[in-house]
């Protein structure tokens, strides 16, 4: 009796441990199934960062299946490099700058916008410049140096409403911005050109004047929106091979823009990151970049980014980009 029951133990262990064996080559591991796909982001640290930074901390690329293998910059021109020659699969990188890859004959295309300028020109609170026009014969510091996307921007500004060409009428002093500051207080500036966070920063603590808001400028003298000079660049190649990466990116990315809307504890988050304590620079920070994301890559702002390259090209041309390509935006990979 005890022998027969032993030997049915036996064979019901038998048949559990085949079955299990079984189930288990018929599912594959859970981890392959789950898998993320991986790419290589570029990013230039600063301010355009946000996006990415709330996009990371509240697991969004997750949700898409998606996971990034940062790469920082703290140079433009390199994050550039590495998006023209594919050192990177998608990357934050200046319009203008795109623009003047995709004429040269990069492989390079534009699938959404990101940001449009929060930067700001300052003066000294008693100075007699009061706007660009101004500036002729006078020194301007400039964060990014004259190649810039930033100052590309402001120097349209300058040409178009204001009759100014800063590549030749004014005498261009590059250096970082905390410098630049520096030098605006000694009086060895008469303006500068601030980056994104110094700009708010400079401005909330109103020890300069601000002689221009980009992006205000430019809404005054066009209505509407401004263009993106920031924006998502990608190759075609890349985007051809692996088009769900760049599909299901761009998803993230919308998403993202609506979580910031819809959850305004992301400035605080953002704010604290980056050190920035003073209360009354967190709340420009969300004042000033909050309306400036670009949540919508729709035919309005596609239209807007291609008339603003044709004024780049007419206003300041050979400076910054000798041709306009036609084929350089795109927008089949966010639909």
């Amino acid at each position: 009796m005890m022998r027969t029951a032993k030997f049915v133990c036996l064979r019901l262990a038998a048949v559990l441990i085949c079955g299990l064996f079984l189930s288990a080559c018929a599912s594959p591991p859970r981890a392959d199934q789950t898998a993320a796909r991986t790419f290589k982001l570029g990013l230039i640290s600063g301010a355009q960062e946000f996006v990415d930074f709330v996009m990371e901390r509240h697991g969004i690329l997750d949700r898409f299946g998606l996971k990034a293998d940062t790469i920082k910059s703290l140079s433009p021109a390199n994050l550039h490099l590495m998006v023209a020659e594919g050192k990177v699969d998608i990357g934050f990188a200046g319009f203008t700058t795109m623009a003047t890859a995709r004429a040269e004959g990069k492989d390079i295309i534009v699938i959404h916008g990101v940001f449009s300028p929060v930067n700001m020109v300052f003066v000294a609170k008693n100075s007699s410049i009061h706007s660009l026009s101004d500036l002729k014969g006078k020194k301007l510091g400039v964060f990014g140096g004259p190649g810039s996307t930033t100052f590309a921007f402001l120097a349209v500004i300058a040409r178009k409403w204001y009759g100014i060409d800063l590549f030749h009428d004014v005498e261009l002093v590059t250096a970082p911005a905390p410098a630049l500051i520096e030098l605006l207080r000694k009086g060895d500036l008469d303006a500068a050109l601030l980056g994104t966070t110094e700009s708010v920063q400079t401005n909330a603590r109103q020890q300069y004047r601000v002689l221009v808001d980009l992006s205000e400028e430019y809404k005054t003298h066009q209505g509407g929106r401004a263009p993106a000079h920031v924006t998502v660049a990608t190759s075609e190649a890349f985007a051809k091979s692996h088009p769900d990466i760049v599909r299901d990116y761009l998803k993230a990315y919308d998403t993202t823009v609506e979580y910031i809307r819809t959850h305004p504890e992301v400035w605080d988050e953002y704010a604290e990151s980056i050190k920035m304590e003073n209360p009354d620079e967190r709340a420009l920070l969300q004042q000033k970049m909050a309306p400036n994301i670009v949540g919508k890559w729709d035919e309005e702002q596609i239209a807007l980014q291609n008339d603003y390259l044709k004024l780049v090209h007419d206003m300041v041309g050979e400076s910054v980009l000798k041709t306009v390509p036609t084929d350089l935006i795109r927008d089949e990979y966010g639909r």
